[in-house]
């Protein structure tokens, strides 16, 4: 775990709400001289808090506005069958989120897709084919949205 302060929270809050910023621009905002500013961002990047910058696409506004929730139960709970089911998971593109999860069900997706019928066909095509791990499947259609985003809030940390 990196220690952080005060500054380095004022930098994570203002990346997070834009990558794009220059330095000089984030340097003004939070109250710090350039040079140091780049320095700090530097370590944030190499110890791996800052992961990477990413531009958010809006998968309604691309043709992806079917959003579902799929939970998976596997028929063994192995490592090989973990396994199995995260690689194939890992290369359907689809699949914008999985998290192994505990309780009932082994495994949480979040897929996108154009509608019920592509959907329809992502399921019984790519993710229930005949050699599937998978035992059964549960999904939820996303109706609306109340919060949705990527920022971590520096009060939490």
């Amino acid at each position: 775990m990196t220690v952080l302060d005060e500054m380095d929270r004022k930098i994570l809050d203002v990346l997070q709400a834009d990558g794009r910023i220059t330095n000089l621009e984030l340097a003004e905002r939070i109250g710090l001289s350039s040079a140091p500013c780049m320095r700090r961002v530097r370590t944030l990047e190499e110890t791996g808090v800052i992961k990477s910058y990413v531009a958010l696409v809006d998968a309604a506004r691309v043709g992806l506005g079917f959003d579902v929730i799929v939970e998976v139960r596997l028929k063994q709970q192995t490592r090989e069958s973990f396994a199995r089911f995260e690689k194939k998971v890992t290369g359907l593109p689809e699949v914008v989120e999985c998290c192994m999860i505990a309780g009932d069900w082994d495994y949480s997706l979040r897929v996108v897709s154009s509608d019920l019928a592509r959907y329809q066909s992502f399921i019984l095509d790519r993710l229930m084919h005949p050699d599937s791990d998978i035992a059964s499947y549960r999904t939820t259609i996303i109706l609306r949205k109340i919060k949705s985003t990527t920022k971590i809030d520096s009060s939490l940390f």
